[in-house]
């Protein structure tokens, strides 16, 4: 090999170790980005001796979309999760003690506390306490049974503007990386981020993509309709001002294309948006229909009966009176307005005995018209009523032919039984997707040591090319010196 030779051979070596440096250093710089991925630089010899260098990235296209599906699986069922916490949690998840379930057992033992004792007043004034105390319950799950499908209506507006702009955000990465591939340019930055721009829609929506020449990409949501392809297409959606237990709440749109729970795969869902959809439209609404049906029963089984006279509301009222709900049917709403009637409430210039004689008096309702403090027929018979088989809505999904004790227990059941299937799935949700993140980190993450030891590494192949440069240059010395 002759001096020059020798001394490009060296050079070039020096330029391979300089940019091999380089590549390690980006690595090291990139190590606490969880979007960065590894940079390979692979050596190549060429003609003369001659050293190149080209340099990829480390990414897995089959990881990076197992990840993507799994963090769309979680951002469902973590919002699911947390919705089916907060209805839980209006009656007390631990024990539900103040559930419509246990105010009706305690207005029951009151009821049967009163037949026992039908002439003391003081009992009576605690029974319509006890019913007062279960209207509230009722008008308080419905008030935040509400306020949930609002809150869900208004981060589902928040989701879609996030969806947007990470949307925009990718349109104009996306034109960097195709334009940069026809280029021949080094887009392994701006592939980072669009990878990292996929993470965060994919938690927003359920989304699958397609990969084209130059690098483009294109990206549909998981029924199907496009999302972007060239250029982002527009999510919209008009939240609700309010929300009654008749509202329904406005769909999603893709580029005029209504995007709503029902397109979206698996149980529970893909996306956060997905969640946030079936907790307003889905899981509140059933649970609505349940205390609605409690509310109707309760009107139902303490009205007011007379020979002669239509049935009118009694005990518990609400704002349809002095009509009567139809049997079976759930009215929506009526848990909100179910009240306690004035004429049985004592502070209220009403009487707690109507409770056990019917009224008011001197009507045809009146059923102790002699007013016996003995009387104690028509509190029995409410004591029955409770306990006996009635026909409910089966829309309302919590059983038919029971005792309204029954179905406000099965109501609780139902509700903490989807919960906790919510919950084990959105806890084998988080290992997949910790799994998944920790696949992608192991192949395209930067390990710390391992970086540095390539850089030691490259440092003694830096300080065996500067000794032949070194000598190569001695030997010229001595060359020219002898030539002269």
């Amino acid at each position: 090999m002759s001096l020059t030779s020798a001394l490009l051979t060296a050079q070039s070596a020096l330029n391979t170790v300089s940019k091999q440096t380089a590549v390690v250093s980006r690595n090291i710089a990139g190590a606490n980005d969880p979007n960065f991925t590894r940079r390979i630089g692979s050596v190549v010899s060429g003609a003369g001796g001659l050293t190149y260098m080209s340099v990829k990235r480390s990414a897995d296209e089959a990881l990076l979309s197992k990840f993507v599906e799994a963090n769309s699986f979680l951002g469902a069922s973590d919002t699911l999760k947390g919705g089916l916490d907060r209805l839980s949690g209006i009656y007390s998840a631990s024990n539900a003690s103040d559930s419509p379930r246990a105010l009706l057992g305690d207005l029951r033992d009151s009821l049967q506390l009163y037949a026992s004792q039908p002439g003391n007043s003081s009992v009576g004034e605690s029974a319509v306490a006890k019913a007062v105390s279960l209207a509230n319950s009722l008008n308080r799950g419905t008030q935040e049974t509400q306020k949930l499908r609002q809150d869900a209506d208004n981060d589902i507006a928040d989701s879609v503007n996030n969806v947007n702009d990470l949307l925009a955000k990718f349109e104009a990465v996306n034109n960097r990386v195709v334009s940069g591939t026809r280029a021949g340019s080094d887009v392994s930055d701006d592939l980072d981020e669009r990878d990292g721009l996929l993470k965060q829609i994919s938690g927003e929506i359920g989304i699958t993509t397609l990969k084209r020449d130059d690098n483009d990409m294109v990206i549909f949501a998981e029924s199907g309709v496009t999302l972007f392809e060239k250029s982002a297409r527009t999510v919209t959606f008009t939240p609700t001002s309010a929300f009654s237990a008749s509202t329904g709440g406005n769909e999603v749109y893709v580029d005029g294309v209504p995007l709503s729970h029902g397109t979206f795969d698996q149980p529970y869902g893909t996306g956060r948006l997905s969640g946030l959809l079936q907790l307003r439209d889905q899981t509140a609404p059933a649970y609505q229909k349940q205390l609605d049906e409690i509310a109707r029963s309760l009107v139902s089984m303490f009205a007011e009966k007379g020979t002669g006279v239509p049935t009118v509301p009694g005990l518990f009222t609400y704002s349809g009176a002095p009509a009567m709900p139809a049997d079976a049917t759930v009215l929506p709403g009526i848990a909100g307005s179910l009240k306690v009637s004035s004429a049985y409430i004592l502070s209220e210039g009403g009487n707690p005995a109507l409770l056990r004689d019917g009224g008011p008096a001197g009507t045809p309702y009146v059923q102790n018209p002699d007013g016996s403090a003995g009387y104690s027929d028509r509190l029995q018979s409410l004591i029955g009523a409770i306990g006996a088989p009635r026909t409910f809505d089966v829309d309302a999904a919590a059983g038919n032919n029971k005792s309204l004790l029954d179905f406000a227990a099965a109501s609780i059941s139902s509700l903490e039984e989807k919960r906790k299937s919510v919950t084990d799935t959105n806890d084998y949700n988080k290992i997949l997707s910790s799994r998944a993140s920790d696949a992608i980190s192991n192949v395209s993450g930067v390990n710390i040591d391992t970086e540095m030891q390539s850089l030691l590494d490259l440092e003694h192949s830096y300080q065996a090319s500067a000794r032949i440069l070194s000598t190569v240059d001695s030997m010229f010395q001595e060359l020219f010196r002898a030539a002269s």
